[in-house]
């Protein structure tokens, strides 16, 4: 009787100790096409730091602030800037928490050799020049060119341009030659390779954007959340943005 009394504790000791061990449902978050470059490796990297899995919803900054308001149990919220973070606050009031993770330089991505001479935004109304931009409603970069042609003195509306949902689809349409320049992220420019040369905008004719992640009151797991906004804005995290081209400092 002792005997089987003393197997009985060590089955439901084992029990316990397995249900301590198992690991909660995966952080979701909400982040813009941009930081994927980055966000893979961050992920993995938390991985294999703390255990904890995060899935990662990537589109355009616009499309994700649609997704983030309708879900309920979101935990985490990045876009391309911060305008979005307040929009998403303006919304739902769901965001408890930010934490400013990196900047987005925007800059002119041309062929190799930049073989059309392309030297600033004017020349993208040229005849002979094809060009790209991100879609206003739908990607950070896409509203931010909007700006930067009025800045400059030149009308949006009238800019025959290809549309992209995304920064990182306006990249490899340059890379692609499919078209001859497009405005991207500096951080997008540092991962396309050789195929490409950066034309660089005046930085008193620039928007730069500010990268915040929002931490929602939504979560289910708000310590963990809490654990990859520190971990992104800790030592480690920024090593990592830094080492695939992101800028960790402001500008």
């Amino acid at each position: 009787m002792m005997r089987l009394a003393l197997v009985a504790v060590l089955v439901l000791v084992a029990g316990c100790g397995r249900q301590a061990k198992t690991p909660g449902q995966p952080l979701r978050l909400y982040c813009g096409a941009g930081l994927r470059p980055a966000m893979t490796k961050l992920v993995a990297a938390f991985r294999e730091a703390t255990g904890i899995e995060a899935e990662v919803d990537y589109a355009g900054s616009g499309v994700i602030l649609a997704r983030a308001r309708e879900d309920q149990s979101a935990d985490l919220f990045m876009p391309g800037d911060v305008y979005y973070v307040d929009r998403l606050q303006e919304l739902t009031g769901n965001v408890v928490e930010r934490t400013t993770v990196s900047w987005f330089v925007p800059c002119i991505v041309v062929a190799k050799g930049n073989p059309k001479h392309i030297v600033s935004l004017q020349d993208f109304y040229r005849e002979d020049v094809k060009v790209a931009v991100g879609k206003p409603e739908a990607c950070q970069v896409g509203r931010l060119t909007v700006e930067l042609l009025e800045k400059a003195g030149l009308d949006p509306a009238a800019l025959a341009a290809k549309q992209s949902l995304t920064v990182n689809e306006l990249g490899v349409w340059v890379k692609m030659k499919d078209v001859d320049a497009a405005v991207v992220w500096d951080a997008i420019a540092a991962n396309l390779g050789e195929d490409v040369e950066v034309v660089s905008i005046p930085l008193e004719q620039n928007i730069v954007s500010h990268v915040v992640l929002g931490t929602l009151s939504t979560s289910p797991q708000p310590e963990r959340a809490a654990q990859f906004a520190a971990f992104l804005a800790g030592a480690e995290g920024q090593a990592i943005l830094r080492a695939n081209g992101f800028r960790v400092d402001a500008p």
